[in-house]
């Protein structure tokens, strides 16, 4: 990746002067895109290839429409205004406009009422593929082993090992084949919930197969890295399966009262933003005193889940050759908030309820796996502008979803500003009753160029970010990246008002400006600049090789 000195001049002017910015919708489309897929290996027409387009200035469910014999699509009726514009095809990569490889920040494409805009081509490159056999420690075939191409990504607020997709399952030879991967450096790991008995000097013990990385590894560190290129197949990738003795896991499990949780069991998860799967790893009954045992577990990771009464508790484990003992778990109750939505003279917002969400997201995710007597979430926003949440499991934060041209001022509780708080009331008891969500149209706007040291334009990534390294996260309203459009102007919406660093850089995979790691070193070269509520502002960046 190669990172250029940015250049920063910017201009403070009236929203109602930007001629550049875009133009609102209409309420019946008039525009008009044409374009072709093909097949980057070929130059082949794709046809029944799927193009889709989602308003980035009206979030809403995308217009799509599928090409002919000839690879040629022709959208109609589009509103003017910024789309997100994608091509996908069954075998092939889906490409978002304007990346010129995969996994690059897509850009957005500038439509204006009336218009008819022609060209707008894709030539999807096909899908990497690993493929080979999972075998046991004598090199049978195991059938039915799940297999996942892992690589490393920043989700869920740290850095890990995500599945490039849903999992793989082996056939009745043992064999597997991940397809649809973009380039890049994977691992494989398979794993499998078979188990057996195994007899020595007259004890007994059941086995199971340690979940394992190619070509026969438990240790991470150790795995042997798998390279795809562009369209490549590779082959030969065998995995042999590790054998280990499974072992017990006990401990008490009880509600906030000191009373028995009666469910629990090991949900094993590999989940990403691409997809994943989650299952059990073993279950009991939580007995009248509060003790568990779950016996037969294989080595893994785990979280313990453990639920009843409305109240639940989790605990990450790690299982390797020995029991784990001890294990205390005690369950907290689901919290709950009351409110109401305002603007910031105290009038409710002029804009239909129904275009508004209002969620508390967990910190760590929504987990895949319920169990009976686990609080149940739920959300609602009335008519009033009254709204409600309830059942929310262990730290989160309040977030919210609007229309364009609006963005959340602040959240007010008992005189504090939760708006990028993580919230865990000690008490789950009592609702948070009186919680103020306050909205403002007095939205800003970030716009400008990408230019050479002449002034012509230049493609490349902009990215914007707080200068404040508390607000670097995976969910931060205060971290954003922008590609140009085909006219050359990228535009940033939303940023709360405050001081930020911006610089630029050639490429940038998608979604890499979430990771702090990642933040740091280009801050160094980052220019510095305020915002102020409601301001539109523009900015001419040029990029010189340092």
């Amino acid at each position: 990746m190669t990172f250029r000195i940015l250049t920063v001049t910017m201009l403070g002017i009236a929203a109602s002067a930007l001629a550049q910015g875009p133009l609102p919708p209409t309420a019946d489309g008039t525009a008009i895109v044409r374009g072709r897929i093909v097949a980057a290996d070929t130059g082949k027409p794709l046809r029944r290839a799927r193009v889709s387009f989602a308003s980035l200035d009206s979030p809403g469910r995308p217009q799509s429409i599928t090409t002919n014999v000839d690879g040629r699509y022709e959208m109609k009726n589009l509103a003017a205004g910024r789309y997100a514009v994608s091509a996908d095809r069954s075998g092939y990569l889906m490409l978002r406009y304007g990346q010129r490889r995969p996994l690059e920040t897509a850009r957005p494409l500038q439509v204006l009422d009336g218009q008819t805009l022609e060209n707008v081509d894709f030539s999807l490159p096909r899908t990497g593929v690993i493929a080979g056999q999972v075998v046991d420690e004598v090199g049978d075939a195991l059938a039915g082993a799940t297999v996942f191409a892992l690589r490393p990504e920043y989700w869920q607020g740290r850095r890990q090992l995500v599945p490039s997709g849903p999992p793989i399952r082996t056939d009745d030879a043992g064999r597997y084949r991940v397809t649809g991967l973009s380039p890049g450096t994977y691992l494989v790991r398979a794993l499998t919930r078979e188990t057996w008995t195994v007899t020595r000097g007259g004890t007994k013990d059941v086995m199971a197969f340690a979940p394992t990385y190619f070509p026969g590894t438990a240790d991470v560190n150790v795995a042997q890295r798998v390279t795809v290129g562009v369209g490549q197949q590779i082959t030969g990738v065998d995995v042999s399966m590790l054998p280990a003795r499974t072992v017990s896991v006990s401990g008490t499990a009880v509600d906030s009262r000191g009373r028995p949780l009666p469910n629990i069991m090991l949900v094993q998860s590999a989940g990403g933003p691409n997809g994943g799967m989650t299952g059990s790893g073993g279950r009991s009954v939580v007995a009248g005193d509060g003790t568990f045992a779950i016996h037969d577990v294989a080595p893994g990771e785990y979280t313990l889940l453990a639920a009843g009464s409305d109240e639940v508790a989790r605990r990450p484990i790690v299982v390797a050759g020995a029991d784990v003992d001890h294990v205390s778990l005690v369950g907290a109750g689901g919290w709950s908030a009351t409110g109401l939505v305002r603007t910031e003279s105290g009038a409710p917002p002029p804009i239909r309820p129904d275009r508004v969400r209002i969620s508390a997201n967990p910190v760590e995710g929504f987990g895949a796996m319920r169990m009976q007597g686990e609080p149940v979430y739920r959300q609602m926003l009335n008519d009033d502008w009254t709204f409600s949440i309830g059942g929310v499991a262990g730290p989160a934060r309040f977030r919210v979803g609007l229309p364009d041209g609006w963005a959340v001022h602040s959240i007010l509780y008992q005189g504090r500003d939760l708006v990028d708080a993580i919230i865990e009331p000690k008490r789950t008891d009592e609702p948070m009753a009186g919680v103020e969500i306050v909205v403002t149209d007095r939205v800003t706007t970030l716009t400008g160029q990408l230019v050479d040291k002449q002034g012509a334009p230049l493609d490349g990534t902009v990215i914007v970010f707080s200068s404040d390294r508390e607000k670097w996260r995976g969910d931060s309203r205060w971290t954003r990246a922008a590609r140009p459009d085909q006219t050359g102007q990228f535009q940033i919406k939303g940023l709360p008002a405050g001081e930020y660093l911006a610089v630029a850089a050639d490429f940038v995979q998608d979604g890499a400006w979430n990771d702090p790691d990642f933040l740091g070193p280009i801050s160094r070269n980052a220019s510095r600049f305020t915002l102020v509520a409601g301001e539109s502002r523009t900015i001419a960046v040029a990029l010189e090789t340092r």
